[in-house]
């Protein structure tokens, strides 16, 4: 604070030898300052706002104007990394409680984990209608709709509720990727994978009406008649959407510090040259 006590002085002495416009200024920068010094951030940067859009002439104190910035942006990245510290920490805590629930799964042909409800990780020949869901360590949910029988070439699903509501997916052309199918003895099997919003809101909407019955129908080259969701396959919808936003909030705070972190080197390095 001393280096700002000898600024104060210096603008007194400024002060009674200056233009009217100037003094105004000089009050301006004074006012932002003392704000900054009571942590007053946003205040404190509109009133530097307000200085260069009323005095734009004023180029003397330009100067002063941007090391005050400077000095209100470095503490507001320090600030900021502080924050997400103590966030991160929140959010890491509330996905350890939950991955007790789930399988973690990642093999040399997955860069990126998994995790997979305990309660319900069907395998082939489960049903021969069901549904999977998991999530990826960055917080990312994936669908599966899975199909066993004579071939549908199912390409989409729709869930519905009793009420009328309903969502449909996208159609996933087959790909051999997020469409596939093969047969063995004589019985296709065909697995639909929805990823990167490509459900277009179902597993929100089984999420939201998780408590109701939610009937399923699979279309494509032909349509199946709708089977009703299992309580076991809602239930685990629901635990991995909830670990979804804890990973997705944990992985957000941790990008928000890796940004304040690099803002804050800048500022540090302005100052320093």
């Amino acid at each position: 604070m001393r280096k700002y006590g000898f600024a104060f002085l210096a603008v007194i002495i400024l002060f009674l030898s200056c233009s009217s416009d100037k003094k105004e200024a000089l009050l301006l920068i004074e006012k932002a300052r003392n704000l900054y010094e009571k942590k007053e951030y946003g205040s404190a940067k509109l009133t530097l706002d307000e200085l260069k859009t009323t005095y734009p002439k004023e180029s003397a104190l330009r100067k002063e104007a941007l090391d005050l910035v400077r000095d209100i942006e470095t503490e507001e990245q320090k600030r900021n990394i502080v924050f997400c510290d103590s966030m991160i920490i929140v959010c890491q805590s509330e996905v350890d409680s939950m991955k007790n629930l789930f399988l973690f799964e990642k093999t040399a042909y997955d860069p990126i984990g998994k995790y997979i409800d305990k309660t319900y990780n069907p395998q082939p020949g489960h049903a021969s209608k069901y549904i999977k869901i998991y999530v990826t360590e960055s917080g990312d949910l994936v669908l599966n709709s899975v199909y066993r029988g004579n071939p549908i070439k199912h390409n989409r699903i729709k869930v519905s509720v009793p009420s009328g509501e309903y969502k449909e997916t996208e159609s996933i052309p087959f790909d051999g990727g997020n469409n596939y199918s093969f047969t063995d003895l004589g019985v296709t099997y065909e697995t639909v994978t929805y990823q990167k919003g490509r459900d277009n809101g179902v597993i929100r909407f089984i999420y939201h009406f998780a408590d109701q019955k939610i009937s399923l129908e699979y279309s494509g080259a032909k349509k199946t008649s709708p089977y009703i969701l299992s309580e076991k396959e809602k239930k685990a919808l629901v635990n991995t959407v909830n670990l979804a936003s804890a990973l997705k909030d944990t992985e957000q705070f941790k990008n928000e510090k890796e940004k304040a972190e690099k803002r804050l080197e800048y500022l540090e390095n302005k100052k320093d040259g």
